[in-house]
């Protein structure tokens, strides 16, 4: 916090996990305030007390203070879009008018809160079947390597039911290669493909929309793609 009246800090990219992108950083009150200077590493910002959308509050303590966010990327692919929320990072300058020696600063790192895995009373699987639906392969089983033009049979199905009158909807079902570059729409729940290869070649990657429905909460309907 310099006596022009500055806020002077870097930013790591390692300040969270997953990693920030320090290219992406601005400021939450004016977003064309952007850093100074940008690395694969950090982000150095030299933003006005009075500017960028930083706040001030006045008491025996002067407090400026400015919110800086990751922006928002989307990736957008043909079957949907793939959004990461931003975490948001508290600079503050703390100093007493009477006194300009004793300008310092403090940054707040988010508080992003541990980890947390548990399983869920339901969930909802697709699986591949080795012939018509009589077996199915394991859940981790290596990418399957099959001739072009052979049967494929797939399944959608809900898993640990609590609620026999809960109806599995699934609105639309996509074959897409690992670019993402490309997209075939597939029939729903129980549908049987011929194996094809993309103008790009590689593996061909299954996802399904689903959702699950309590008729007693309204009409169960399936949309569309």
């Amino acid at each position: 916090c310099t006596i022009d009246r500055h806020m002077v800090f870097s930013v790591p990219a390692s300040l969270t996990d997953p990693p920030l992108s320090p290219s992406l950083l601005l400021t939450l009150g004016n977003t064309t305030c952007k850093p100074e200077r940008v690395t694969s590493e950090y982000a150095l910002f030299k933003i006005p007390m009075d500017g960028c959308g930083a706040r001030r509050m006045v008491g025996k303590t002067m407090v400026h203070m400015v919110e800086v966010i990751n922006k928002v990327h989307a990736i957008n692919l043909n079957y949907g879009t793939i959004t990461r929320d931003a975490p948001v990072l508290l600079v503050e300058c703390r100093y007493l008018p009477s006194n300009v020696l004793t300008v310092n600063y403090m940054v707040k790192t988010p508080s992003l809160g541990p980890a947390i895995h548990t399983q869920g009373v339901f969930g909802v699987q697709l699986r591949i079947a080795k012939a018509q639906y009589s077996s199915y392969y394991p859940q981790y089983h290596q990418p399957l390597e099959m001739l072009l033009g052979k049967l494929l049979y797939l399944e959608v199905r809900l898993l640990n039911n609590p609620d026999p009158t809960l109806v599995l909807l699934v609105h639309f079902c996509v074959a897409y290669p690992r670019s993402g570059n490309a997209v075939w729409l597939l029939q729903t729940r129980r549908f049987a493909i011929r194996t094809f290869l993309f103008l790009s070649g590689g593996e061909i990657y299954f996802m399904c929309s689903t959702e699950i429905c309590s008729p007693s909460e309204g009409l169960c309907v399936e949309g569309c793609f």
